[in-house]
């Protein structure tokens, strides 16, 4: 909040017949203290014209006419009392002041300064000139002039005020409110001093402290309508989401037409879910202020969120011409741009991101993704290093701090023992674990961390020394490096990824086990998933219903389902239609998985962890990949050069099952069915 001006207005229709003009002069005084600005007007006009020579009644007047919003009359006014009485410094500041109020910002400034020549010990003149200087930009000298008020007068509450605002401003939040302490312990019935105090505490992020300003704010002025929107952003801070809701209604209710609490009430709504209602928020924020930036960023997010593409990326367009320098909503415009298919314009978008923001780790993390899924690996394993930098990145835990250094292939490792761990999902683990027998072959001993659910499966890939689970105590070791870097340490190259037939192994007996479980074979058998994680943010492109899909479900084939979060809904599926077996509570981790692929003909999946564990183990499968798929199927193949054994199947426009699925039924027919019969 801009520290407020504490006037230097000091207020004193006829005159009465006999009355002494001193008199006159107080009750002219009086009359603008009571507010009553017309009849104060009226009895100076009086007095001027039967003494036009009277400094003190022309300085009324001015701060009458001031009042009034009469702003170049007051300065006429100001004029003449000063060229009467050169030397009347609340005249020169006060004239400053409405100098201020015009906008002629280095007039005012000159006027305090006469204003302080001719008192220097006018603490009023320093806060107010401190104000100015403010709006200058000028804020060391603003501060000097807020601790020179102080100086003269240590209770003086608009300069402990000024001066809190200044450094809450620079974000010198121990400074500020330490300021703002004294304020309050010199009024402590200030409300603005409450709300901006509560401010600060959030940022410093003490929030219960911030609520009890906040609220002690509100029970001094249940109207101030700042007091409830901080609040709300404190709750929301909290994740008290309902709470801070509640808030930003009521900050609403008591002024409606304040954007930014539009705005930040649908950054709430959205973060509930409740996608129509947050849309609609942003719009009355974008109502009240068409050029506000964030409103057509967070509209954007909104918009992209419900699949309304066109309308996503105009929001997010509305949003740089609003800001050219918004980082964020060129990166967003590029991830649009790059759903839409127009990968080439969404890289120009990224760079233009990183233009303005060159540590903006989102922004090259994104355009990683762009150049890998051209083919462009040289260009994207170099980029995707951004990935622990950007925070709506991959990664699903925290960036390991390991004392032992980081190997990028810069450093030779033969008769050394490295580390290499998973950072990211079960299925990058599994695809990328396929570099461990390169790190070998340099003469390393290498450790492989993975999730829980792979060290069985990953003691069969060749090259590790020991396999330990993500959590487990560590062995010593003395380089490390995350297993999504291996690709560049190794350069590799659409035409150099490392992609043998099969690169780990199921478990003999566990797949006799199956075969056993399973019993005689009558028909060609295909294992089924149809869906990912159910709490991966990632999981919204890569899902259908097993009811979308059974209908094109022929009967010449025995299905398996091969998954183990099924969906309540898919539950209920699985219940009407007992042919599609489950055996998701025998899958206790991917070695049993494995085992199972392996009495497979076929195994058909979305983007999951399956369709990676089936494609390493060398097994036909068939991948069902929505519109915009995952950087690393790359663009328009069929076939994938991570997996040899790998067919695709794409979306031709979003959110297409239907196509995707009619054409597998007739690849099965043609040749499963055929091969079979041969």
């Amino acid at each position: 909040m801009p520290p407020r001006i504490f006037s230097l207005f000091k207020p004193a229709g006829k005159p009465v017949a006999g009355e002494a003009l001193p008199e006159q002069i107080q009750r002219a005084r009086a009359m603008h203290s009571q507010g009553r600005l017309e009849a104060a007007a009226e009895l100076c006009r009086e007095i001027l014209a039967a003494h036009p020579g009277v400094a003190d009644v022309h300085y009324i007047q001015a701060n009458v006419l001031k009042d009034l919003g009469r702003l170049q009359a007051a300065l006429a006014d100001y004029d003449r009392a000063i060229a009467l009485k050169p030397d009347f410094a609340h005249a020169v500041c006060n004239r400053a002041v409405v100098l201020g109020l015009l906008g002629r910002l280095p007039e005012a400034l000159a006027a305090y300064d006469r204003a302080l020549q001719i008192d220097a010990g006018d603490v009023l003149a320093h806060c107010n000139r401190g104000a100015l200087l403010l709006r200058l930009g000028q804020d060391a000298e603003a501060l000097a002039c807020f601790d020179a008020a102080i100086a003269l007068r240590g209770d003086f509450f608009q300069a402990h005020f000024s001066r809190g605002a200044l450094l809450q401003k620079k974000r010198e939040w121990a400074a500020a409110l330490a300021s703002y302490d004294r304020a309050t312990a010199i009024n402590p019935n200030d409300v603005a001093t409450y709300c901006n105090r509560g401010s600060v505490l959030a940022e410093l992020n003490r929030w219960e402290a911030a609520l009890a300003d906040y609220d002690r704010a509100i029970a001094l002025d249940p109207t101030f309508h700042r007091a409830h929107a901080g609040r709300a952003a404190a709750l929301h801070c909290q994740k008290r989401l309902i709470a801070a809701l509640e808030s930003h209604d009521r900050a609403i209710e008591l002024n409606p037409n304040e954007a930014s609490t539009h705005n930040n009430r649908g950054v709430v709504l959205l973060e509930l879910g409740r996608l129509d209602a947050a849309l609609a928020s942003f719009e009355r924020a974008l109502a009240a202020k068409p050029d506000y930036a964030k409103a057509h960023f967070n509209h954007g997010s909104v918009l992209q969120r419900l699949d309304r593409l066109d309308a996503a990326l105009a929001s997010y367009e509305r949003a740089i011409a609003a800001n050219p320098q918004y980082a964020d909503a060129h990166v967003n415009r590029g991830t649009v741009l790059g759903a839409m298919g127009r990968l080439a314009d969404a890289m120009a978008s990224y760079e233009q991101a990183i233009r303005v923001d060159p540590e903006l780790g989102e922004a090259y993390y994104n355009l990683a993704l762009a150049a890998l899924k051209t083919g462009d690996m040289c260009r994207g394993w170099v980029n995707y290093e951004w990935r622990w930098r950007a925070q709506t990145g991959p990664i699903f835990r925290e960036k390991r701090d390991f004392a032992q250094p980081l190997w990028l292939g810069d450093s030779h490792i033969g008769g050394k023992t490295i580390l290499v761990y998973g950072e990211q999902g079960l299925g990058d683990s599994l695809q990328f674990c396929r570099y461990v027998p390169l790190v070998a072959k340099l003469g390393a001993r290498v450790i492989l961390e993975v999730p829980k659910p792979l060290v069985s499966l990953c003691t069969t890939l060749g090259g590790t020394t020991e396999v330990v689970a993500y959590g487990s105590p560590l062995p010593e070791f003395d380089f490390q490096c995350p297993m999504m870097s291996l690709p560049l340490v190794f350069e590799t190259r659409l035409e150099t990824i490392p992609s043998s037939s099969s690169y780990v192994s199921s478990d003999i007996k566990k797949v006799v086990s199956w075969q056993q479980q399973l019993g005689r074979k009558l028909k060609p058998r295909i294992g089924l998933t149809w869906s990912g994680n159910q709490t991966a943010g990632t999981n919204r492109n890569r899902h259908f219903s097993l009811s979308m899909l059974r209908p094109y479900l022929s009967d010449d084939f025995q299905y398996f389902c091969m998954q183990t979060d099924i969906a309540e809904a898919d539950r209920n599926t699985l219940a009407q239609h007992p042919e599609i077996r489950c055996f998701s509570s025998a899958l206790r981790d991917f070695s049993d998985t494995a085992a199972l692929c392996e009495c497979m003909d076929l195994v058909i999946s979305v983007d999951t962890s399956v369709a990676h564990l089936s494609g390493a183990l060398g097994r036909p499968t068939w991948v069902l990949l929505a519109f915009d798929a995952d950087w690393r199927w790359l663009l328009d193949r069929e076939d994938s050069p991570w997996y040899p054994s790998m067919r695709l199947f794409r979306q031709q426009s979003p959110g297409d099952w239907s196509g995707v699925f009619e054409r597998v039924r007739a690849q099965l027919r043609s040749r499963l069915l055929n091969a079979t019969a041969d």
